[in-house]
């Protein structure tokens, strides 16, 4: 299936994206694509975005920063306030443990000034930022190589490049002739070529629904995936599911899927990770 190319854009620039500070944005988001809501309901002419994020490489997004979790924000799932069309984080930007990384630096140098041995519990914490901004920088410049890639193309690099972030147009076309003559598959994302699904709407969702007799009102509890949460309102009902894409098409360490969901009411998105 596709969405009429009106209705879809590529890789849009952060400031079509967000509202706000957009240095930070430009540090901690991968904008892959934004679609507007009239394809699917004729009567709601407002653009939503597919995001992902660079702090994504071994552990769940979030995980070590509880205290700055809030509702629709947490361990894998990130949620946004719509501001006519664009988003704004909604949570504190120390949800990102790398935005911490000054404070943890000077207090870990406090700690061990004064001959506090709790110095070597901040020290291990601080060592693992290495391991972040590696994955940040990684996550960057694969995800920069890939766009570009796509704007040469008018098609994605449709393999994960498993960690390992590809440097440049050239690196990745190399990549994908040989993997080509190697007799790889290729399966490009059926929406648009970059998206998987959108509204349960795709062959593969429909083929999944007759398959397993699921109806749309279980397929919309999500428990054949593995998301850590589902954004539901306070009644209990999921928000509205717009659709997904396959986040290591992207960036050298992506999630598996990355769903995105939004309630009209609340102008409020939310975009979740899953792993298998």
């Amino acid at each position: 299936m596709n969405i009429p190319e009106k209705y879809i854009k590529h890789f849009p620039a952060y400031e079509d994206v967000f509202v706000g500070d957009l240095e930070h944005y430009r540090k901690h988001f991968l904008p892959i694509c934004s679609i507007n809501l009239q394809f699917l309901f004729p009567e709601q002419d407002e653009w939503l975005h597919f995001v992902s994020v660079k702090e994504i490489h071994e552990s769940s997004v979030g995980e070590d920063t509880q205290s700055f979790h809030t509702t629709f924000t947490k361990e894998d799932m990130l949620g946004f306030d719509v501001m006519d069309g664009k988003y704004k984080f909604e949570a504190d930007w120390d949800y990102f443990i790398l935005h911490q990384k000054e404070q943890l630096e000077a207090a870990y140098e406090t700690l061990k000034s004064t001959g506090d041995k709790a110095y070597l519990r901040m020290k291990r914490k601080v060592m693992s930022l290495d391991e972040v901004e590696h994955a940040y920088i990684a996550n960057e410049q694969d995800y920069q190589s890939r766009k570009a890639f796509f704007l040469k193309n008018n098609n994605i690099y449709p393999y994960s490049s498993f960690g390992d972030a590809k440097e440049s147009v050239e690196e990745l076309t190399r990549d994908f002739e040989d993997k080509q003559s190697s007799g790889w598959g290729l399966s490009f994302p059926e929406v648009n070529g970059i998206l998987d699904d959108i509204a349960f709407q795709s062959e593969e969702a429909q083929s999944y629904i007759k398959e397993y007799g699921e109806s749309i009102e279980e397929m919309l509890q999500f428990e054949h995936t593995n998301l850590l949460y589902v954004p539901k309102c306070a009644n209990g009902e999921t928000f509205t599911y717009i659709g997904s894409f396959t986040g290591y098409y992207f960036q050298a360490f992506g999630a598996d899927s990355v769903y995105l969901f939004y309630d009209r009411e609340l102008r409020k998105a939310v975009i979740c990770f899953e792993y298998s």
